[in-house]
C-alpha cells in the first residue's frame, strides 16, 4: 500500500508550495478539483498552474457536477496520469470513462460514502480504479467514516482484479486498520500538510506503512487527531 499526497486549495502559490514539499518523495500527487456545485468549495483554476515544472505525475480527482466539461479544462495540463470522476456526478459513467481514455489517461471512478455497491454496478468492471471516499467530498480535515470499509471488502470480493484506493479523513490511527484491507493506495492531505514539517512527516508516514499493523503507533508528535 502506498500513500499519495493530496492537494486541495484555491491558491496557486499554496499549491506550488505543497507540491515542492512532497515532489521528491513520491511519483504521484493527487489534485482535488471542486467546482462549487457538486461540492460547495471551489479550487484553483488550471490556467494559474500552467507554468509548473515537476518530475511527478498528477492524478485529478474531479469533485464536479459535469465531469466532461471539467476534463476539457484539464486534459492538456502537464503530467496527468489518471483522471477520477464521481459516479454521482456523471450522467453516463461509461461515456466519462471513454472520454478520459480518449486522451490517453487512466480513468478512475470515485464514490461517496453513502453510494451502494448496487449503484456502482457494472462500472466496477469497466474502471481502471475504484476510488472510495471515507468522508463526504470537498473539504480536507473531516472525520473518517469507518462504515465504508465493509463496502470496500465486499467490492473486492466481487471485483478482485480492479485496483482500489481510499481517500478521506485518514490519519495515523487509521493506518492499522487500512493495512489489512490490501488497498493499492491511500490518499492523505491534511495529515501531511497541516503538520509543521510536511516533508519530514510524509517521510515518517511512508515508513509507518512499512511496519506490521501491530507496531504502528496510534499517534506521533504533531499528527492530526
Amino acid at each position: 500500500m502506498k500513500i499519495i499526497p493530496a492537494i486541495l486549495t484555491t491558491d496557486p502559490e499554496i499549491f506550488k508550495q505543497q507540491l515542492r514539499q512532497v515532489e521528491n518523495l513520491t511519483d504521484l500527487v493527487h489534485i482535488d478539483i471542486c467546482d462549487g456545485l457538486f461540492v460547495p468549495e471551489k479550487t484553483v483554476d488550471p490556467e494559474l498552474l500552467r507554468d509548473i515544472q515537476t518530475p511527478v505525475k498528477f492524478e485529478l480527482h474531479l469533485m464536479v457536477q459535469n465531469p466532461s466539461q471539467e476534463i476539457e479544462r484539464w486534459y492538456n495540463f502537464p503530467n496527468i496520469k489518471r483522471i477520477i470522476f464521481h459516479l454521482e456526478g456523471a450522467k453516463i459513467p461509461m461515456a466519462s470513462i471513454e472520454h478520459i481514455e480518449a486522451y490517453g489517461f487512466k480513468a478512475g471512478v470515485a464514490v461517496n460514502p453513502e453510494t451502494t455497491l448496487e449503484e456502482i454496478g457494472a462500472t466496477g468492471y469497466e474502471t481502471d480504479l475504484m476510488f472510495f471516499l471515507s468522508v463526504h467530498p470537498g473539504k480536507q480535515g473531516q472525520i473518517f467514516i469507518p462504515e465504508v470499509l465493509e463496502k470496500i471488502k465486499l467490492f473486492k470480493e466481487k471485483h478482485p482484479d480492479t485496483p482500489v484506493a481510499l481517500d478521506g479523513g485518514i490519519h495515523i490511527p487509521e493506518l492499522n486498520i487500512l493495512k489489512n484491507l490490501n488497498l493499492d493506495y491511500i490518499v492523505m492531505g491534511s495529515e501531511i500538510f497541516t503538520h509543521p514539517n510536511p516533508t519530514e512527516h510524509f517521510k515518517e508516514l511512508q515508513e509507518l506503512i512499512k511496519l506490521t499493523p501491530s507496531v504502528i503507533p496510534s499517534t506521533v508528535e504533531g499528527s492530526q487527531p
